[in-house]
């Protein structure tokens, strides 16, 4: 066998291991596929088609957002939104739900809203395989704990749940979350 040989052999061993033994692929370990980032409108946004036409680009509703959270595209992506427009990275920096953003822009492509209970902004889900209770890592209850709206319970005092009809996808839950590939996360509905 040839040092390239060796190698390539090697790093197959070493992949083999981190994901276990199998002819499975990084992937397919994990539902959520970590390699696209999930991006939110902030609250209240219209649905996208509508919310394209609508935004004017103002910068209003991220000049009020306290957080940081709301950020700007800059450049077209994937055909899917205009540069410029905004858009939430839960994992990074999720929305709060002060409901500011909602109040200051001035074409209603975020509609106004009083109640964070009244946000639509994705859904939350929970991938068992990587969360530490259902892994045996431990306890935590993160995503529990910072649930504005009580969307998230634990069955039998540990493991994490959503109720679908409660959540409105703030993502506060994927911000703080222990793991670094993290075990819950937000997708736009």
């Amino acid at each position: 066998m040839n040092r390239r040989g060796f190698l390539e052999y090697a790093g197959s061993c070493l992949l083999a291991t981190a994901f276990g033994c199998g002819e499975q692929s990084p992937q397919s370990h994990y539902r959520f596929g970590y390699t696209k980032t999930s991006y939110l409108r902030p609250p209240g946004a219209l649905p996208e088609a509508e919310f394209m036409k609508a935004c004017i680009q103002c910068d209003l509703c991220a000049q009020v957002c306290d957080r940081s959270a709301i950020r700007f595209f800059t450049e077209d992506f994937e055909g899917r939104v205009r540069a410029h427009t905004p858009y939430v990275v839960a994992a990074e920096a999720a929305c709060d739900l002060c409901l500011a953003c909602t109040q200051v822009c001035p074409t209603g492509a975020l509609m106004p809203l009083s109640q964070m209970e009244n946000v639509n902004m994705g859904l939350a889900f929970i991938e068992e395989n990587l969360c530490l209770p259902y892994i045996n890592q431990g306890g935590c209850g993160a995503c529990y704990t910072i649930c504005p709206v009580n969307a998230v319970y634990l069955e039998a005092q540990r493991y994490p749940r959503v109720i679908e009809e409660k959540c409105v996808g703030c993502g506060l839950c994927e911000e703080v979350c222990l793991q670094k590939a993290k075990a819950i996360r937000v997708f736009n509905t």
